[in-house]
């Protein structure tokens, strides 16, 4: 019999059209000969399931839809929300609870890689290169000269809890940082200033199958504008995205399996991108992959990294979300 998925778009955060239109593509490409797919929109008013004429809202008490006679229980949930609440726990905490399978990382592993400071923290104590990095509260008095003689010129100025590059500057001046520290906490409580870590931004998408991650081929990502800002990633022609990336099979295969040793340590499910920056080499001819951070539910367009890497390896979208989906329901039979 075929399965009854609910696909999770929307959300709260700032990325919801993005998360729109990921879950339009997702829903396009799940098999429909295996599944039976219901597309709901998760905002903090209703969660409602739109379809043709019909509109009705979620039962959360038990997350069930009424349609006519028949009350829809679903099989398993494909989260397709960037950001909040989608990205950080709280979908999963709650389907957790309903005793509903889901495509994403649990609810641990969300919280903590949403937090790009507890996310680095950890990973730079497992012994890997991050980018020196101090944290800001919105109840903190900020002393504008200490953050620069941490940080050094030019640093970056980031939200702790956000995705797509929102609220992120570059500051190359003193004068500069305020204006940045302002535009962060504008989008979030929580602001990072990091160390600026100069090379190319490579990005590793990383996937299950068969109960074995899988590593793809890597991406280099080429901005025209100082970084992959908002504008960069989402308008057309102001990035180059180059797969495979142009760097040579050693440095390829350490990335590669950089990300797959990632995935397990933080205990990650279905599909989830790696970012870093491979700096140029040093005095003895050294390159080392920065970790920036870890995205649990990436882009899923046919216009987004890891649908292109896996186009690279001739992996469709509909093969993609496909065994994401049944790896998702064998990872619950056996989990009991």
């Amino acid at each position: 019999m075929k399965k009854n998925i609910a696909l999770l778009t929307g959300g709260y955060s700032k990325e919801y059209e993005i998360s729109v239109s990921s879950g339009m593509v997702v829903a396009a490409n799940l098999d429909h000969h295996l599944f039976n797919v219901y597309q709901i929109n998760i905002a903090k008013e209703r969660w409602l399931y739109l379809e043709g004429d019909d509109v009705v809202e979620v039962d959360k008490n038990d997350f069930s839809i009424k349609l006519g006679k028949d009350k829809i229980r679903f099989d398993a949930a494909f989260i397709g929300i960037h950001g909040t609440p989608g990205e950080d726990g709280k979908l999963q905490g709650y389907l957790d609870m309903m005793g509903v399978p889901y495509n994403t990382c649990g609810r641990t592993t969300s919280a903590l890689t949403f937090n790009k400071y507890f996310s680095n923290e950890l990973i730079g104590s497992w012994g890997y290169h991050v980018a020196r990095t101090l944290y800001l509260n919105s109840r903190d008095k900020l002393n504008l000269r200490s953050i620069i003689d941490f940080s050094g010129l030019p640093c970056f100025v980031k939200p702790n809890c956000n995705g797509s590059s929102v609220g992120i500057s570059k500051v190359h001046t003193f004068e500069e940082l305020q204006p940045a520290l302002n535009l962060a906490f504008a989008v979030d409580d929580e602001v990072l200033v990091q160390q600026f870590i100069p090379g190319i931004e490579i990005t590793c998408g990383v996937y299950e199958k068969d109960q074995q991650p899988v590593a793809f081929p890597l991406t280099e990502i080429v901005s025209t504008k100082e970084f992959f800002d908002y504008q960069a990633k989402y308008t057309k022609g102001l990035s180059d995205e180059i797969t495979p990336a142009r760097i040579n099979e050693d440095l390829t295969k350490e990335c590669r399996e950089m990300s797959l040793k990632l995935y397990r340590l933080l205990n990650c499910r279905g599909i989830v991108r790696f970012d870093y920056i491979l700096t140029p080499p040093d005095a003895n001819n050294k390159r080392y992959f920065y970790f920036l951070e870890v995205n649990t539910i990436p882009g899923l367009s046919e216009a987004s990294i890891v649908p292109k890497q896996a186009a690279s390896i001739g992996l469709s979208l509909k093969e993609l979300f496909t065994d994401v989906m049944n790896e998702t329901l064998r990872y619950y039979t056996i989990k009991g």
